[in-house]
């Protein structure tokens, strides 16, 4: 018998062992393979047009996939060879070499890769079209697709996987030559010294939940008005995150051990000895699990939270249809007359605002330069824009403030005075509320004081036309169905005329953001493949390993049930505190994102817990069934 017989024999018979293995990886190359295909794509750069610069947030993706792949593929085959020391080193007493060894086991690392390769690559040219269409569905546009082949694609997956097979085929090198027979044989019989708890361990401990509360209460308090804590916060919560699964998890699994007066309650004594032996070597599994899980919801909770608040961002930033500055009368007739030649849309609203560039004396907003618009014009916007912003200023000395320099309002300007300067004349003023809700277009906004019309009349008596700023909004009945007019307008307004439109943001935000949540729907898909057969092939080991203690547990009374409902309470424990942890540390997480982007993301946030948990319970399921499976032959 050949060693590529033995190792074609060695697949089949282990194929158990193989597939999650195999089904990550080939998961793995068909997304990577599909995203560099739509780098690639002639027909989806045509439709991107402009937002050619979003293909790198594809590559990007990709090489975040290549990454984790590796990590996931350099993990499981480190599982794979140290569930196989026994085996190898049987080998080796029928007369097979350690380097007969170690040429056995490239040869099985080449065909699982390469069958994994070649799978993957299959499915990305058999989905391509499907994938590509449905990638326009989510971006909002329209359009036909061709099928490609894309080598660009081939080569950059075969240059990734061929990469990793190298690095895994020197690390299996490593771990085997590292060994002696004995040492091999006996691999499955050391047994893992049981947790060590000191004083220590509970200082580490109160410190973990101190890093992991205090980077929670950062994030959801001051986060939202300074962004530049981010590092911290981060940084807070991983490092609170590790040491919450090396010590006080520990603490906690060792405390029930001592604890005598209900350990021999049921099957706690067979599922928490199981933890106290086997915890110490599941640690820094768990805590990356739970850090990449972390990192996964964040992104597909951003992703889908603001793909579905598109147009409610979109309304926010430019809440008229249609908006142009400092246009003129004709530049209104070429309006009206383009809008004629357009049944399906009408207009609901004009309206006509004429600003004034003023500047301030001691009073520090982060701006120079601002806006005044008078009370009655202000409220007539918000009305018919129906933002459910009203000002009633009292009296001459009240103004109202928008404001644009933060993520958030910063609520500690208000009661503050401030002094406008005009012309000659000084106008000093009190702050009474402040809000960032726009009520023109983003791109023409500048930080804007409310004032009585009063004010506002002896403010336009004095002011310079050079200082004046003449804004036009319309609202329309259907902004969805302003695609053609918006064409037609464009392709006769004057060209130093700049035309804002509603529609134009909202069909390029779709773009952006369907981009963002396709990518990360994928990136989410592989982490949790990853992840949950990491654990599988950990308790897999596991299970071989202890296989001779349920045996003990069997002779000595147990039943099946009882060992059953032992086990299923240990993976319980095991995948269900990452992702609890995980859960916990995106939910501190999405609170900031929804403050600083003035978006409620709850719903976003509830749904892909939940289908988190789905996917989760599934490999917990497959798990348990596996595990069974292997202390019962």
């Amino acid at each position: 018998m050949t060693l590529i017989s033995m190792a074609v024999n060695n697949i089949k018979k282990n194929f158990k062992n193989y597939w999650t293995f195999f089904l990550s990886s080939t998961f793995s190359v068909f997304v990577l393979y599909l995203f560099i295909s739509i780098v690639n794509n002639e027909d989806v750069k045509v439709k991107l047009g402009d937002m050619k610069s979003v293909i790198f947030i594809f590559i990007i993706a990709a090489f975040m996939i290549a990454a984790f792949s590796a990590f996931f593929i350099w993990y499981s085959n480190s599982f794979l060879i140290k569930s196989r020391k026994k085996e190898f080193a049987t080998y080796m007493l029928l007369g097979m070499s350690k380097r007969q060894t170690v040429i056995l086991n490239i040869i099985e690392n080449l065909i699982t890769i390469a069958f994994a390769f070649c799978s993957g690559i299959i499915l990305g040219l058999i989905f391509n079209k499907f994938f590509i269409m449905l990638l326009y569905v989510m971006m909002r546009v329209t359009g036909d697709v061709s099928f490609q082949i894309s080598l660009e694609a081939l080569k950059f997956c075969s240059i990734v996987f061929g990469a990793m097979f190298i690095i895994i085929s020197i690390h299996g090198s490593k771990l085997i030559y590292r060994d002696n027979l004995i040492d091999l044989l006996n691999s499955s019989k050391k047994a893992e010294k049981g947790l060590k708890v000191s004083h220590l361990t509970l200082i580490i401990s109160i410190l973990s939940i101190v890093f992991l509360g205090y980077g929670y209460y950062m994030a959801i308090r001051n986060l939202a008005d300074n962004i530049l804590l981010a590092p911290i916060v981060v940084l807070l919560v991983v490092i609170g995150t590790i040491l919450f699964f090396t010590s006080f998890t520990s603490l906690i699994i060792y405390i029930s051990k001592k604890n005598e007066k209900s350990l021999f309650k049921g099957t706690k004594l067979i599922y928490i000895s199981q933890l106290y032996y086997r915890y110490k070597g599941n640690v820094g599994t768990l805590s990356v699990i739970a850090i990449t899980t972390s990192v996964a919801l964040c992104a597909a909770i951003f992703c889908f939270g603001f793909f579905n608040k598109v147009e409610g961002s979109s309304r926010n930033l430019r809440p008229f249809s249609i908006e142009y500055a400092n246009g003129t009368n004709n530049t209104d007739k070429i309006f009206e007359n383009t809008i004629k030649n357009h049944k399906e849309i009408s207009v609901v609203y004009k309206d006509n605002m004429e600003f004034f560039k003023v500047k301030t004396k001691d009073f520090l907003l982060g701006s120079h330069e601002f806006l005044v618009l008078n009370e009655s014009k202000f409220n007539e916007i918000n009305s018919h824009e129906k933002s459910g912003i009203k000002t009633n200023l009292k009296n001459d000395k009240e103004c109202y403030f928008f404001q644009l320099s933060n993520l958030v309002p910063n609520k500690n300007i208000i009661g503050k005075d401030v002094s406008l300067g005009v012309g000659g004349s000084d106008y000093n003023l009190k702050i009474t509320d402040t809000d960032m809700k726009c009520f023109i277009a983003i791109d023409d906004s500048k930080p804007t004081f409310i004032v009585k019309d009063s004010v506002y009349s002896q403010i336009k008596s004095t002011i310079s036309k050079e200082n004046t700023y003449k804004v036009t909004g319309y609202m329309l009945n259907n902004d969805f169905l302003s695609e053609n007019f918006i064409k037609d307008l464009k392709n006769v307004i004057p060209q130093e005329t700049k035309l804002l439109t509603f529609y134009e943001h909202f069909a390029g935000s779709m773009k952006l953001m369907g981009i963002l949540a396709f990518i990360g729907a994928f990136i989410g898909l592989i982490f949790v493949t990853a992840t949950g057969s990491i654990i599988y092939f950990k308790m897999c080991m596991e299970a071989s390993e202890d296989k001779n203690k349920f045996i003990i547990l069997k002779n000595i009374g147990a039943s099946k049930a009882d060992i059953t409902k032992a086990i299923s309470k240990e993976l319980m424990i095991l995948f269900g505190v990452p992702f609890v942890v995980a859960t916990i540390n995106t939910f501190a997480a999405s609170i900031p994102i929804g403050q600083i982007f003035a978006v409620n993301i709850t719903k976003e946030f509830i749904i892909i817990i939940l289908i988190y948990a789905v996917l989760y319970s599934i490999y917990y399921l497959i798990t348990l069934k596996a595990y069974i499976k292997i202390v019962s032959n």
